[in-house]
């Protein structure tokens, strides 16, 4: 049995502290600097026709490759967050008037891997406990400038709110306005959501699949039915090798790596 992840208050969509982080006024923001995006390295993308953007979750998909993909560049955010104030005691152990409040820096690093001469991946390790999504907000705005240039760009992701595999892209003929093909009330709230936004808002061409799954970001679980449904969509734009050895290395991993649902993971109770 899976349960979805709740919380006890209203929280603001864009927040740099974590939800859980013990705040004294969960419902107002706080005055803090945003976080800070930088590309180390540099990264020429001239020599590239591919780049994939996804995330942990889809790391099945890639049976061998990002095992021995190479890191050519790697995105770093920082940010800072307060943590709770710690109250300090004399030698008596009686409490003291005064406090102690530290501010935390944070890192995440998003690495920027080559599975072959053409193809560059990103994969982005989601976790809505410790990870703030402005952070993610801005690391899809400076993606969406890297990749600027004519590049084909192909995007992975899951969503708890549709029911099969959707295929979306930008500019599309099935689309009234040339946008993604989601009926509402089907939406994305996660890294890639934030990614296709960027990438629409500055009509930079892109195509992909979002899968339906179970869970909160970072920790979604994906169906049995889905997870076919991708190796069919994807073994043409990931696989090099035999159809039938890409799909048996790809439910095994799904099964070993805790995205498969419920059963369909090998555990009983």
């Amino acid at each position: 049995m899976l349960f979805k992840q709740w919380n006890d208050y209203s929280e603001p969509r864009h927040h740099i502290d974590a939800p859980l982080d013990n705040n004294e006024d969960l419902g107002s923001l706080q005055l803090e600097p945003l976080p800070d995006v930088e590309l180390v390295g540099g990264l020429d993308i001239s020599s590239y026709k591919k780049v994939i953007l996804t995330t942990k979750v889809f790391r099945s998909l890639f049976p061998g490759n990002l095992a021995h993909a190479s890191e050519v560049s790697k995105f770093r955010v920082s940010w800072k967050t307060k943590s709770s104030e710690h109250a300090l005691y004399r030698e008596d152990f009686q409490l003291r008037e005064d406090s102690l409040r530290k501010s935390d820096a944070k890192v995440l690093e998003i690495p920027v891997l080559q599975i072959n001469p053409e193809t560059l991946v990103i994969s982005v390790a989601e976790d809505f406990l410790h990870v703030p999504p402005i952070a993610l907000n801005l690391l899809s705005k400076q993606i969406a400038q890297l990749f600027s240039t004519p590049l084909e760009i192909l995007v992975l992701g899951a969503s708890d709110r549709i029911e099969q595999v959707k295929t979306v892209s930008y500019p599309s003929d099935e689309a009234k306005n040339g946008l993604c093909v989601l009926v509402p009330p089907e939406f994305l709230t996660n890294f890639i959501a934030s990614a296709m936004t960027q990438l629409i808002l500055q009509k930079i061409p892109f195509r992909g699949y979002i899968a339906p799954s179970e869970g909160p970001s970072g920790y979604e679980k994906l169906s049995l039915d889905a997870m076919d449904t991708l190796i069919d969509q994807c073994w043409s734009e990931l696989a090099s090798g035999d159809r039938d050895t890409y799909f048996k290395e790809c439910h095994r991993n799904w099964r070993l790596n805790g995205t498969a649902m419920g059963a369909q993971a090998g555990l009983y109770l």
